[in-house]
């Protein structure tokens, strides 16, 4: 994760004293977790904070520690069931920062994924990311979307272990198999190699006001940021209720 200095800089962003920062973990955790139906306790933000950087990640009885496809094992919570037994989850992060004579922190990028996989199990893989970063990342680029959509599923499928041999199967499909190897690359191939999870998908590009319309945005104000958070996770709990797992 890398960060611009921006300390001298004249710009409007959020920013939250060491106290303030607290506080609003606590009080977003209850928010949050209403939004998806958690109860409190079973959901919380846990804080963490130095003399110059600051992060919260979701923590709380619901939760479970999983790896992910970037970045450190995080926490997850479920948000829509599939089956008596496969939860799609979702994982928060927020960084801030505090830059030279700085008493605040400052907003630099927040971030949710999105997972499928049971109760229990430290495999859940990723397929999907919703992030929104500001122009202290260097992440941050005017012509990406800022807001942005991240699709991972086809990332998390390259990294999936294969599944094994079954002996005794149709000898037609293994001498497909064989041919594909050797030969053309088939489709599904070719599907699975792309790399999807480098694109931006914008999500706040007004593209039908004007042709030339902005697709990079920074939030101004910690309640522009949280009306974010809160309208995305409710947006993706519902979204997530409509998917079923194929037979």
């Amino acid at each position: 994760m890398g960060f611009l200095n921006l300390a001298k800089a004249e710009v409007q962003e959020p920013n939250l004293s060491f106290g303030a920062f607290s506080k609003r973990a606590q009080t977003l955790a209850v928010r949050f977790g209403a939004a998806i139906g958690l109860k409190t306790g079973e959901l919380a933000f846990a804080p963490e904070i130095s003399s110059t950087l600051a992060t919260i990640t979701l923590a709380g009885r619901a939760s479970e520690t999983i790896t992910r496809n970037r970045g450190k094992p995080h926490r997850v919570v479920p948000i829509a069931s599939l089956n008596h037994e496969v939860w799609i989850w979702t994982g928060y992060r927020e960084n801030w920062l505090k830059q030279g004579s700085e008493q605040n922190f400052r907003f630099v990028d927040a971030g949710f994924t999105l997972h499928i996989g049971r109760i229990g199990e430290l495999s859940k893989p990723q397929f999907l990311r919703s992030e929104w970063v500001g122009r202290r990342s260097r992440a941050f680029v005017e012509l990406a979307g800022h807001p942005h959509w991240q699709l991972d599923i086809l990332e998390s499928a390259r990294a999936s272990p294969p599944p094994p041999i079954r002996f005794g199967g149709p000898v037609e499909q293994q001498a497909i198999l064989e041919f594909a190897a050797g030969g053309a690359v088939e489709p599904s191939e070719l599907l699975l190699g792309l790399t999807v999870e480098n694109m931006h998908l914008a999500s706040a590009a007004l593209w039908w006001q004007s042709s030339g319309a902005k697709v990079a945005h920074v939030p101004v104000s910690v309640e522009e940021l949280d009306r974010w958070i809160l309208g995305c996770i409710t947006y993706l709990r519902q979204e997530a209720n409509r998917c079923k797992i194929a037979t």
